[in-house]
């Protein structure tokens, strides 16, 4: 046989081949609903259990090749050493040493409305605002 027949006979399996793959070995319109959540979860599990297998690859050979030039995978990535893997502490940003806390009022509007002058602008103040008025008028005083 030459060549060309090979290629042509190789090519017209293909797509046989192909289509025998695009079909789904389970008939999913015959299901039920618990037969089909049973066949999710499995697939989510084996899907789990597939990425496991594919990180601890990837982390093997990155620890074989660090050894290879005499480094190690904590050196490398001090953030490892102290949480375990995963490289983050979960701690995100730091906390503000005021969070939680009652803000001091410094304006204070001609009812006794307070505002501590951060986030958005009270409707008193800029209704107020809207008439002409400043928003001094209304500070209050740091002596009380």
């Amino acid at each position: 046989m030459s060549d060309a027949e090979t290629n042509a006979q190789s090519a017209d399996a293909q797509p046989a081949a192909r289509e025998s793959k695009r079909r789904p070995a389970v008939d999913l319109d015959r299901m039920t609903v618990q037969e089909l959540t049973a066949l999710r979860d499995a697939a989510e599990a084996k899907r789990l259990e597939k990425l496991e297998g594919a990180k601890n690859e990837v982390l093997a050979e990155t620890r074989e090749k660090l050894a290879q030039l005499g480094l190690s995978l904590e050196a490398v990535l001090p953030a490892l050493a102290s949480t375990g893997q995963g490289g983050r502490s979960g701690q995100g940003r730091k906390r503000r040493s005021d969070a939680g806390q009652p803000l001091p009022v410094r304006y204070r509007g001609p009812n006794g409305e307070p505002w501590s002058g951060r986030g958005r602008m009270p409707k008193w103040l800029q209704a107020l605002e809207a008439e002409g008025r400043t928003r001094k008028e209304f500070q209050v005083s740091e002596e009380a």
